[in-house]
């Protein structure tokens, strides 16, 4: 005779509709064509018992006959749950349809029944993107999960994966997105010269020791130039060395540079050091940048991107560093040269040792040695 306790879950659980499984997923497939958009949900059957009244017999299993009496209900929920729209906020559902449910004819792992729904959605003319609403089977399994991918006019598919906390995904074509990857990676450019006082203490470097505005121009194009090489190259894999190793060679190209203003009386063309330089100095780029771009499938614009961030950020500090020592007095000749200096000779010294000794500074911590 069964106890209280375990009469009591007895009467429970046959008292309870169909029971809600572990694991419950689903993945679905939608393909844009000009103002068509096609949806293919494969889900579980039993995830579609527990949300739409279809099992006639109480098997817990589908017959091609029940899944067809039950069209009705089933395209109202499947509609219900599972909404396209051209924006976002507000989220307005576009009109579609039921096209076709079929048992699958390839059961999943352990033979589970499957269920292949087809949808089918009218876009607006011109539409650059969808905001993608999945709400399926949530109400009696919260868990449930659906994996999503998106086929855009051919474009490379995208993918999404729709769980708890997670229900809208918003999709932009590659054209309307390269906009917002090109936007994006130029202020994320921007934002690591102005944050990056190791390149910030180079450039300075340099500045100190240009001769006129056209040698700082060469200099600046130099490092520019060769920096844009190696960030590109190492974005993209092309080549590959140690990040430790590219810290500590960029700390002592600081430190050399400030060092070479104080010792050298007549250093010669500053363009090459600044070229090669910058070929260091792109490989720190790239270690910045390289992990956010192994998500990115538009490589190509990111890096665009960033490096135009990061050359605007050098433009914009080398613009108001340069104005400042225009303004600031002192001796700019030096001996027999009649081109002189760029910044007075005061700043020149004092800027090329605080350079040094931050360079060696950088390049103790870097190792590890404080």
């Amino acid at each position: 005779m069964l106890s209280p306790v375990l009469a009591s879950l007895a009467l429970a659980l046959l008292a309870a509709p169909a029971a809600l499984h572990p694991d419950s997923k689903s993945s679905s497939r939608i393909e844009v064509r000009g103002e068509r958009a096609s949806v293919e949900l494969s889900c579980q059957s039993l995830s579609l018992l527990e949300s739409v009244p279809m099992d006639r017999d109480g098997d817990l299993l589908l017959s091609p006959e029940e899944l067809e009496a039950a069209r009705g209900p089933l395209e109202r929920y499947l509609l219900e749950h599972y909404q396209l729209s051209v924006e976002a906020e507000p989220f307005a559902p576009l009109a579609g349809e039921l096209l076709g449910a079929r048992l699958s004819a390839a059961p999943g792992a352990l033979g589970e029944q499957r269920v292949v729904c087809e949808l089918a959605f009218t876009l607006p003319a011109q539409t650059d993107g969808l905001a993608v609403r999945v709400r399926l089977f949530r109400e009696r399994n919260p868990l449930h999960r659906d994996a999503a991918s998106l086929i855009w006019n051919d474009e490379e598919p995208a993918g999404f994966l729709f769980a708890e906390g997670a229900e809208l995904w918003r999709f932009e074509a590659l054209a309307q997105r390269r906009f917002s990857v090109l936007r994006a990676y130029i202020g994320l450019g921007f934002d690591h010269i102005r944050s990056g006082w190791d390149h910030l203490a180079f450039l300075l470097a340099l500045l100190v020791a240009a001769r006129s505005v056209r040698s700082l121009v060469g200099v600046v194009t130099a490092f520019t130039a060769a920096h844009s090489i190696t960030l590109a190259s190492a974005a993209l894999g092309w080549i590959d060395v140690p990040g430790r190793l590219v810290e500590l060679a960029i700390a002592l190209s600081i430190a050399y540079v400030g060092a070479e203003s104080l010792l050298v009386r007549r250093p010669g063309a500053r363009w090459v050091e600044a070229f090669g330089f910058g070929l260091i100095h792109g490989l720190g780029f790239a270690g910045f940048v390289g992990e956010s771009l192994i998500v990115e499938p538009l490589k190509l614009t990111a890096l665009a991107g960033f490096n135009l961030g990061v050359e605007l950020g050098q433009l914009a500090a080398v613009l108001v560093a340069a104005l400042a020592l225009r303004w600031l007095p002192g001796e700019r000749t030096y001996q027999d040269d009649p081109r002189g200096w760029f910044a007075p000779r005061w700043l020149r010294r004092s800027g090329a040792l605080a350079v040094t000794v931050a360079g060696l500074y950088w390049f103790v911590e870097r190792a590890g040695w404080l």
